[in-house]
């Protein structure tokens, strides 16, 4: 992939009630008050929960995650409303740099050609519990899926709760249930991005709305997704089914470009 955040970090002073900086390590916060500081660094977090996230369009609280899955911190993002940084009309550029970050540094550089042997935990469900991609399989509690098995995934969200359904299937019947429901988040979606480019020519199906105000899911991607996640470092695109998922997600133009003092 090319790194966003390589070479570069995100800055920015929320007029006067923090400081927040991103870079490919971690996230420093300090409240203008001087009551909170928080020095996290990636290594440390096993995922982010950034509430409200889907369902509005300012002011969310990132809760990090240890190891263990565990809060550690939490931090208030996208306080102040800036409509000169704003991400097609979204108030997110301090979240989604934080996320973007993060799953650069979890996926590593070789994504999206690691996918086979990354060994990390990607998700947290009430039935699954911990689910982990390892020797090319989503394995949780009660389901495993090979990722060459694969043929179909769709964003399901209801505005609170947001969901990556897999199939195995190519088409589904009227009983058609997903083999493993997988949360919504910033490293299962370049993940299951990439497996369905790779394994059916297309990616993942957005559009199921969420029952209320969207028609379509597709504020999630451009919420949690670049199309960066699928160049090559030197900024190229392959010819193949790196292409299908570089396009699909450029399509909506909501990449986080290169951080600049803000």
């Amino acid at each position: 992939m090319k790194r966003v955040f390589e070479n570069a970090a995100f800055n920015c002073d929320s007029q006067g009630k923090y400081r927040l900086q991103v870079d490919s390590e971690g996230v420093t916060y300090a409240s203008a008050d001087g009551k909170k500081s928080v020095d996290i660094k990636f290594t440390e977090v096993g995922s982010i929960l950034p509430l409200t996230y889907c369902n509005s369009n300012q002011h969310y609280l990132v809760t990090f995650r240890d190891l263990d899955w565990k809060n550690m911190e939490e931090i208030d993002t996208d306080v102040s409303v800036r409509p000169e940084r704003t991400i097609q009309g979204n108030n997110i550029v301090e979240t989604k740099s934080i996320l973007i970050a993060f799953a650069e540094n979890k996926l590593t550089e070789a994504f999206p050609n690691n996918l086979d042997s990354l060994d990390l935990e990607v998700a947290f469900s009430l039935k699954e519990k911990k689910i982990r991609l390892k020797e090319g399989a989503l394995i949780g509690a009660k389901h495993q899926v090979k990722l060459s098995d694969i043929r179909r995934v769709q964003c399901a969200s209801n505005g609170t709760l947001s969901y990556l359904l897999v199939y195995t299937k190519e088409k589904g019947g009227f009983w058609d249930m997903p083999d493993m429901k997988v949360p919504v988040n910033e490293l299962t979606l370049p993940i299951l991005e990439a497996v369905m480019a790779k394994n059916t020519g297309r990616g993942i199906d957005f559009s199921k709305g969420n029952g209320f105000d969207q028609k379509t899911s597709e504020y999630i991607l451009e919420r949690y997704m670049n199309s960066t996640f699928f160049m090559n470092k030197d900024g190229s695109v392959s010819d193949d089914w790196h292409k299908v998922a570089f396009e699909h997600i450029a399509f909506y133009q909501a990449d986080l470009l290169m951080p600049e003092e803000s």
